[in-house]
């Protein structure tokens, strides 16, 4: 090479100028290339962006959005339309455009745009120049952007690269050319930038033009590839933008007046929040300085720089603009057009989202309820209503022959009932119903909501913003005053200047009517693409705080490869960085690519058709069905709209629950322990850390779709199955495939499908328990019923419920998440609670790593104040760091859940997630549901009243015998009582059995059977020689046909007494039969002769504690558990079966579902603390019941079999449900199945959870006492020597024979040494509180005290490789040690830990393997003086402490 001249350098004969000289000629090439979208070509005047399809062009103008605009509009018009072959011209001024329509052939476009430009104005501020220079039309693709010129930068950098590489010139120092990209990476200096270049994007387009030069002189690429990944993205969006708008854009400028638009207010009266990843730049930039700083004395300028290269925090930024370049495309493909691009990259921001439901549409008008006047007749009101009402012009009043239907003002008659009320409820309308000039009833007009309003804020909540509805008018006033109070909003409205003043507004309109210019994303109609939208809010916060985490793993090992770089420690550093950003570009893509905007609208919110007011053909007219039900072709047509998901879990992959298991607060910690030990030269310690966290999570993973797979057989086992008629035909078919429409056929014992409008019933009675709690069977009827609550609607059938007597015919009215069940599934669907395990890694985690940090730190330090080099002394550091932090502890947790759940099977529980074992260990309120949970489910005598005493079944007297003889007379004969359809035969005839009653040699000869509309059964036979009619039925019905009590006559004193006595009996909560007989002459009976009675008694019915109910609850009290009865009944009853479960007397305390509704959450917390029943209890206070539980930090569990307990069981921390009893709906939402039904297995369950956090204490105290015994003597072994006494590949064996196989073996096994009174002293306070701060500190301070005796007696042989031997295995063997007297009698324990002792003597003693980890074979001296130490400290940690949890004051 020889220099040619001042200018040049020659490289092989060629002559090249000098880098200087190229570079400033290529930057000013390139920053004049930035400026061109702005500026123009010179000598060709300012550039312009037109747009045009046939007939039409768009042209770009300016001034026309400040506030002259309007003016300076009508003068663009004016001249544009003074043009011949101009049709029309309208000026969009939100979009900077003014839409010309020609004829054709039209004017010349050059003479068009200098009309243009003659008209326009000069932006008024440099503001509204930045906003024009800004705001990209999506019709203008990445002409009128600056990508060209950036990515020219970045092949020019790429060149410049190479030729730095090659070329005879020194290299820019990498530390310069990376602080190129600290302008953009500072949120105040990136402000600077902006306002000095009079822009973000010109700003944006500067510093990358900049970086890559200076990348390129550094001959450093990794960064400007990354810039051309993101450019690319970003092209490719704008290109979708593109063919978005062309293929909309006839649809949308359909005629001149859609075209044009007046400019919008997009200012915001306050600033926006400093967003997570400024907040994250700010501080990660100010504490590379920081460390910078304190590096500087140690190790140099250049190192330091190169720590503070590191702390660029990089990743937030590529992550966050690749996701709303890539979310932009996903819009795009969608038909969205976004107007203004800027608003996707502030998504995370978003807090509020204001629903302009008038933009949604008006929802239908129905019926939701009717009041009639006293004594009306609601059959003949309700057929009136309905023919009456017309749901387009409900104000409007009608007539029909005697009947009148209005608003109430418009009709001239008094005598209606407070329609307040109504209004009071939300009722849009009310309307009054006349007869015959007079007031027959009250009508409730609601208006429904549209199901996009719905589909929409059901998406926002799950996002957890704020939602506010209006209903127009004050939209701007809205979005304004929230803005005002520091809040960003999205908006989804039709409000052109609501949606510009919004932060994100999202345009909806018709097709054929006016698009909403101003608003940053226009939809149409598609509410799926604002539904996505909402859901990228969450996306976007997700990738800002998977970057930030990116980012700050990458600083931490950009530092660390810094320091301990032999060359160019810059480059390590900013390679880190680099890698991190694409990770973080990666994410951003992968996020936005999984959008769906398929969320599905929950049904709750909606109005329900009032099918029980509705008189049957008025139902089957709705629903276009008839008596002979659907055909199958409409049957198919209606399937996919009316089947909503079912109550089944869904299947999970491997692959998904793989994913879920990783995640987990020590995955990310141990992923960047893993990448520092891999980057600073330990890549086999790196791969035990990510083989422990791949295996624990495919076990997970596994064990996860095993229990999923056998929950959805045992689903699938008890699918009903019912009769539907279908083409006048009926056929059996699974209840998951029934529609809206179908005629389904009903009888005694099958189960309700769905929610269904009686047709026609015969003695029909339903068992309702399941739904509302009430054990007593209700008669239903095909007449419209005037009701406000479930229990009281006798015309409905509600799925989950079943028939126990007579026959029914019903037609379909809801299915799936519809259905009354299904609604209170999916409000309670979104809000199941976080399990303790995460939280409870955390912690330990939060306690570990800063002391791995600090003893790296204190390695590091020794070494380096002894004269170590920086680099032995970093890397020692840091394989300590990696050493010290838990990697087997979320594999332990996981383990030791999976044992019990395991355990828990063999004895008839399902777990649905093992996690839900540690969360059984934590319970400490236990929600029982009373009805087929603590009681039997079924109806049973309970006592027999004589009309003057009471007396139980096993106490009764020769009166009380005779009213039970009489009861079992007056019921049909079986053999077997559950022969017989109705639930309270069964019961009395079981009673009599029970009581050792029988009919008395009765036979029978005539019956009149039991009714709803009846009220009795009566029976007539020959009772020895005389014939004697035997009643039974409702006391209301009975006692008017009794004459006489006993011998005397019956008065109306008589007969008001026994009815107190029946109402007594009731309020407790029996179902009361009244029993009469009479002799008679004939054998012959009709429903005339039961007549002249003399009463008997009363037979009251209950529902029986189950025997295992005391035992379980004690048990419980035991464990630290309170117990607290939940249930529909009365609450007399519910008190009953808590005394008889507790055995006390008079001092339980009962809470009613009333009460529960006048307190508010203060007040309910107080009175929440202590009760022990909760009565007459709806689905949706037992959730409420389940939150303030939760928020005075209990943890709840909730036990229940019902459809009526699923909300709460899906909400409590730990939902169980009955498996043979339960419904579909509460197995769905149960996280614990117990299979046999016992409250024994429960309690097992309970203690199964309290032991697993026994055996994780045990196997946490070997794993952290060890970790912290082995930083302790590392520490100060580096502190007398100055380096660590154990070598990288030591500390890895270390962890390899104690980490894994023992302190796994630990946490497999039950500790069953202790009893059950001692395992259930154990939970997460006392296991993980001062037990195990005892068990770890005892075990450090054993594990240290061993390890340094061997080490300092070794030390005296003057062999410094064989003193490391020595501490090693005297190190392991004081763990063992402790691990074999922990739990040395489980066989696979002792077999852990002798099998890990044999390998560690095996790799000591066998030459070679040996040397690999810098130990040496041992003689009998070394042997000796290990094995010595680490069996007196094992010895002396017996003796320091006791083990377990100590008796706290109520378990002493």
């Amino acid at each position: 090479m020889r220099r040619t001249d001042l200018e040049t350098v020659d490289v092989l004969g060629v002559a090249f100028p000098k880098p200087s000289r190229t570079l400033g000629r290529v930057a000013r090439g390139l920053a004049g290339l930035a400026l061109l979208p702005l500026e123009g070509i010179p000598g060709r005047g300012p550039r312009r962006a037109v747009w045009s399809c046939p007939g039409r062009l768009y042209i770009e103008a300016h001034g026309v959005k400040g506030p002259d605009g309007a003016r300076v509009a009508r003068r663009v018009e004016q001249a544009l339309a003074e043009i011949p072959g101009v049709r029309w011209v309208q000026v969009n001024a939100p979009t900077s455009r003014v839409v010309v329509a020609v004829e054709d052939p039209g004017p010349r476009r050059l003479e068009l745009i200098r009309a243009v430009e003659r008209a326009e104005a000069e932006p008024a501020s440099e503001a509204e120049r930045v906003e024009e220079d800004e705001l990209h039309h999506p019709a203008d693709g990445t002409t009128a952007t600056r990508l060209p010129s950036t990515l020219a930068a970045d092949a020019a950098g790429l060149v410049l690269s190479v030729a730095s590489k090659i070329m005879p010139w020194a290299p820019l120092p990498t530390e310069a050319a990376a602080l190129a990209s600290l302008v953009d990476l500072h949120p105040r200096l990136r402000d600077l930038a902006d306002r000095k270049l009079r822009g973000r994007e010109r700003a944006d387009s500067a510093t990358s033009i900049g970086a890559a030069l200076a990348h390129g002189l550094a001959a450093r690429s990794e960064g400007t590839v990354l810039d051309i990944m993101l450019r690319g993205t970003q092209w490719r969006e704008a290109k979708a933008h593109q063919r978005a708008w062309c293929a909309a854009e006839s649809r949308l400028v359909g005629q001149r007046e859609h075209a044009g638009a007046d400019s919008v207010v997009s200012e915001r009266p306050w600033p926006l929040p400093e967003s997570a990843a400024d907040r994250h730049a700010r501080r990660s930039i100010a504490a590379g300085a920081a460390a910078a700083a304190a590096a500087l004395p140690f190790v140099g300028p250049r190192r330091a720089a190169a720590v503070g290269i590191s702390a660029l925090p990089k990743a937030p930024s590529h992550g966050a603009a690749a996701f709303s370049a890539q979310l932009g495309q996903v819009l795009a493909r969608r038909g969205a057009l976004v107007m203004d691009r800027s608003a996707l990259r502030g998504l995370d921001l978003l807090d509020t989202i204001v629903i302009d439901t008038t933009a949604f549409g008006a929802g239908a008008n129905v019926l939701s309820d009717l009041v009639p006047v006293p004594d009306g007749d609601q059959v003949d009101l309700t057929a009136a209503a309905f023919a009456l009402f017309d749901p387009e012009k409900p104000e409007v009043v009608r007539r029909d022959g005697e009947w009148t239907l209005g608003p109430v003002d418009e009709l001239d008659v008094t005598g209606f009932p407070d329609r307040q009320r109504m209004l009071d409820q939300g009722a849009h309308l009310v309307l009054g119903l006349v007869r015959d000039g007079r007031a027959a009833g009250l009508l409730a007009v609601a208006q429904e909501r549209s199901p996009d309003v719905d589909a929409v804020a059901s998406a926002a909540e799950a996002a957890g913003l704020r939602v506010i509805q209006t209903d127009g008018g004050a939209v701007f006033d809205a979005v304004r005053e929230l803005q005002a109070c520091g809040r960003v909003v999205m908006l989804v409205s039709d409000d052109r200047r609501a949606l510009g003043a919004s932060d994100c507004g999202v345009g909806v309109h018709e097709d054929g009517t006016p698009p909403p210019w101003g608003a940053h994303v226009l939809i149409g109609r598609d509410i799926g693409t604002a539904v996505l939208l909402v859901e990228a809010i969450t996306a976007a916060r997700a990738v800002v705080r998977d970057s930030t985490m990116l980012a700050t793993a990458a600083s931490g090992i950009g530092g660390v490869t810094a320091l301990s770089a032999r060359r160019r420690p810059a480059a390590s550093g900013l390679r880190a960085v680099n890698a991190g950003a694409l990770m973080a570009f990666g994410d951003g893509v992968w996020r936005a690519r999984t959008l769906t905007g398929e969320r599905k609208a929950p049904s709750s919110g909606r109005v329900a058709p009032p099918w029980h007011l509705m008189p049957a053909d008025v139902v089957l007219d709705r629903l276009g069905s008839g008596p002979r039900g659907l055909d199958e072709r409409d049957a198919r047509r209606r399937a996919p709209a009316d089947r909503a998901g079912g109550h089944g879990s869904a299947g999970t992959s491997i692959a998904k629950a793989f994913m879920a298991e990783l995640a987990n607060p020590l995955t990310p910690v141990l992923a960047g322990g893993a990448a520092v030990s891999a980057a600073v030269g330990s890549p086999v310690d790196a791969a035990l850390v990510a083989g422990i966290v791949g295996v624990s999570a495919l076990i997970g993973s596994v064990q996860q779709v095993h229990t999923d797979r056998a929950l959805a057989g045992l689903f699938e086992r008890s699918a009903t199955v019912t009769t539907v008629v279908r083409d006048g035909a009926e056929r059996q078919i699974v209840a998951d495939a029934l529609v809206r429409g179908d005629v389904v056929s009903l009888r005694s014992g099958d189960v309700v499908p769905a929610d269904c409008r009686v047709l026609d019933a015969t003695g029909a009675e339903l068992d309702e328990s399941s739904l509302t709690g009430e054990s007593l069977p209700v008669p239903k009827a095909s007449a419209p019923v005037v009701a406000a609550e479930l229990a009281e609607r006798a015309s409905m059938l509600y799925e989950g419920t079943t028939v126990a007597a007579g026959k029914v015919t019903a037609v379909v009215v809801a299915t799936g998440d519809e259905t009354e069940v299904g609604r209170g599934m999916a409000a309670a669907r979104g809000a199941a609670p976080e399990t303790g395990v995460e939280a409870r890694l955390a912690s330990l985690t939060k306690q570990a790593l800063p002391v791995a940090v600090g003893s790296a730190a204190a390695v590091a330090g020794a070494g380096l104040i002894r004269g170590v080099p920086l680099r032995q002394s970093v890397g020692a550091a840091v394989n300590l760091a990696v050493a010290s932090v838990p990697e087997g502890l979320p594999f332990l947790v996981n383990a030791a859940q999976l044992a019990a759940a395991r355990r828990l099977a063999e004895n008839g529980a399902l777990v649905r997630n093992p996690r839900t074992i540690e969360a059984l260990g934590r319970v400490d309120v236990l929600c029982f549901d009373k009805t087929g949970t603590l009681t039997e489910g079924k109806l049973s005598v309970n006592r027999i009243d004589d009309g003057r005493t009471t007396a139980s079944v096993s106490r009764l007297r020769k009166s009380h015998r005779a009213v039970l003889a009489a009861a079992v007379r007056a019921t049909p004969r079986a053999e077997n009582p559950e022969e017989l359809p109705h639930h309270t035969d069964q019961a009395v005839l079981e009673g009599g059995l029970t009581a050792g009653v029988d009919a008395g040699g009765w036979q029978k000869t005539g019956a009149v059977p039991f009714e709803p509309s009846r009220g009795f059964h009566a029976t007539n036979g020959k009772l020895g020689e005389r014939h004697v009619v035997c009643v039974k039925g409702a006391p209301e019905t009975v006692l008017p046909r009794c004459t006489r009590h006993g011998d005397r006559p019956m008065g109306a004193g008589v007969r008001g007494r026994l009815e107190k006595r029946a109402g007594r009996l009731a309020a407790a909560g029996h179902r009361v039969l009244a029993v009469a007989e009479r002799p008679v002459s004939t054998k012959d009976l009709s429903e005339d002769d039961v007549t002249d009675l003399r009463f008997l008694g009363f037979v009251a019915l209950a529902d029986p504690v189950r025997d295992s109910a005391a035992p379980a609850a004690d048990r419980l009290r035991e464990a630290g558990v309170r117990t607290v009865m939940i249930t529909g009944d009365h609450p007399a009853t519910g008190e009953a079966v808590s005394e008889e479960i507790s055995g006390r007397n008079g001092d339980t305390k009962v809470l009613t579902g009333a009460r529960i509704e006048e307190l508010d959450d203060e007040e309910l917390d107080r009175e929440l603390a202590d009760v022990d029943v909760i009565a007459r209890c709806s689905p949706a206070q037992k959730v409420r019941i389940i939150q303030t539980y939760q928020r005075g930090g209990r943890v709840v569990a909730m036990t229940g079999d019902g459809a009526n307990d699923a909300p709460a069981i899906r909400l409590a921390d730990v939902g169980i449900a009955l498996g043979q009893r339960g419904t579909a709906a509460a197995r769905a939402a149960a996280d614990l199945v117990v299979t046999d039904d016992r409250l024994e297995t429960i309690v097992a369950a309970l203690v199964e959870g309290r032991a697993m956090w026994a055996s994780v204490r045990e196997a946490l105290g070997i794993l952290l006492g060890g970790n912290l015994g082995e930083i302790a003597f590392t520490v100060l072994g580096s502190v007398v020597t100055g380096r660590s006494p154990l070598t990288a590949r030591q500390l890895l064996l270390m962890n390899l024979l104690t980490d894994l196989a023992p302190a796994l073996a630990i946490a497999l096994s039950r500790p069953d040494s202790e009893s059950v009174p001692e395992l259930l002293r154990e939970g997460p306070s006392a296991s993980l509180g001062n037990a195990l701060r005892r068990d770890i500190t005892t075990r450090a301070v054993t594990t240290t005290l061993g390890a340094s005796t061997a080490w300092t007696l070794a030390r005296m042989t003057g062999r410094r490789r064989q003193a490391s031997t020595i501490a090693l295995v005297s190190l392991i063997g004081t763990q063992l040690g402790q691990t074999l007297a922990v739990g040395g009698r489980d066989r696979t324990v002792l077999a852990a830990g002798l099998g890990s002792a044999a390998l560690l003597a095996i790799l000591v003693q066998t030459p070679g393997v040996s040397q690999f980890f810098g130990c040496t074979p041992l003689g009998p001296v070394g042997w000796g003086i290990a094995l010595g130490s680490a069996g007196a400290a094992s010895v002396g940690g017996l003796l320091l402490g006791p083990r377990g949890v100590e008796p706290s004051p109520e378990h002493a």
